[in-house]
């Protein structure tokens, strides 16, 4: 009997302790969850049993039995080790969860925008997208996946620095060509020229699907661009198929002056968001010399001349003349340009030239 007597007394002294303990964390866990401000969670147990002792804050125990029998000191302690397992592993939750919340990616307000009024579905990767120049826009849904989106980024990039080219060389061509055929000692107005006629009949248009005259460029040309670009896509499509899902759109590794090279993250980032702004802008442009020239019948120098002819740029016309006389290039001498009997290059350029040429380079050139 004083076995039994001591057993119990044991018993007791250690139920006491475990609803201290029981108590201790079940406050720990409250507190955890009161911090977080997340609802609290169920853990998965395979066997259960009604909450006590510290079960507390949704947690559900897990034991060996289906009842927990506390008429013996080994099955206490067992008692007490599920239980602090089982408030760890809550406040785990409670961790990860915090995490969770504090990583969830920012919704894009243009983005969000575009959902409300249905132009963007909810799926859209662009919702949570932080690439440069995102604004939402995608109402026929063409960017349904993460690895499509970056691809049709890969795609506008490579469109947007051709059109920033075509922007500069449209206007340059039909500014500097008749000049550049002139030096060559050819008829500006001869079928050496690639320029189309306006509706004054002069050679003023450069050749476009709708000017026409691109059946005049060489097959040459045209099978040299075709292979380079072929080239150009081929590498990069083996580039990237390793990383579908990470590559960087436009990334092709060209920064000879180093400016991407130096630049830290957030000048990385205006870097890329300029780019994309000024090629959407050329892509626009492009559209609209086309449009314009097509409908006026004549060239965008003239349709526009405070741009071109009679603005800032109203002497590119005469850089040719320029280089020639202080490099020269395109002296009698080089071989490049046609000179008859001794001419030098200022003789042949004031010859086929205009009045206003020369009286440009009097002024430029002084007495």
């Amino acid at each position: 009997s004083e076995c039994i007597e001591g057993l119990r007394e044991a018993l007791a002294t250690l139920q006491r302790e475990m609803r201290t303990t029981a108590t201790i964390l079940a406050a720990a866990c409250l507190a955890s969850d009161a911090l977080a401000f997340t609802p609290t969670a169920t853990l998965p147990a395979v066997r259960t049993h009604a909450p006590r002792h510290g079960a507390m804050c949704g947690v559900v125990m897990q034991t060996k039995g289906d009842t927990i029998e506390q008429k013996e000191v080994g099955e206490g302690k067992e008692e007490a080790t599920e239980i602090k397992t089982a408030v760890d592993n809550k406040i785990g939750v409670v961790v990860r969860n915090r995490k969770a919340v504090q990583t969830e990616p920012e919704v894009n307000f243009y983005a969000r925008t575009a959902m409300r009024i249905g132009a963007l579905k909810e799926t859209s990767p662009l919702l949570t997208s932080t690439m440069p120049g995102n604004k939402g826009f995608d109402p026929l849904g063409f960017a349904k996946r993460k690895d499509l989106l970056l691809q049709y980024r890969e795609a506008e990039l490579k469109h947007a620095r051709l059109a920033m080219l075509a922007a500069v060389g449209w206007a340059s061509s039909e500014l500097l060509h008749p000049k550049l055929v002139a030096l060559l000692g050819k008829d500006p107005n001869s079928k050496a020229s690639w320029l189309q006629p306006g509706a004054s009949g002069a050679l003023e248009k450069a050749p476009s699907v709708l000017n026409g005259g691109l059946e005049t460029v060489p097959p040459l040309v045209w099978a040299a661009l075709v292979l380079a670009t072929g080239i150009c896509e081929v590498w990069r499509m083996l580039s990237i198929s390793s990383t579908p899902n990470s590559f960087e759109p436009g990334n092709l590794g060209f920064d000879p002056l180093n400016f991407y090279g130096m630049a830290d993250d957030a000048e990385r980032r205006s870097l890329q968001l300029k780019e994309i702004n000024n090629g959407r802008l050329a892509m626009v442009a492009i559209a609209v010399f086309a449009g314009q020239e097509f409908l006026a019948d004549s060239s965008i120098v003239n349709i526009a001349p405070q741009f071109f002819t009679a603005g800032p740029l109203a002497n590119v016309g005469n850089i040719g003349d320029v280089i020639a006389q202080y490099s020269g290039l395109l002296s009698c001498e080089s071989g490049i340009v046609y000179c008859t009997e001794g001419q030098g290059a200022m003789d042949a350029i004031m010859k086929g030239g205009s009045a206003e040429t020369a009286e440009y380079l009097q002024e430029v050139l002084g007495d």
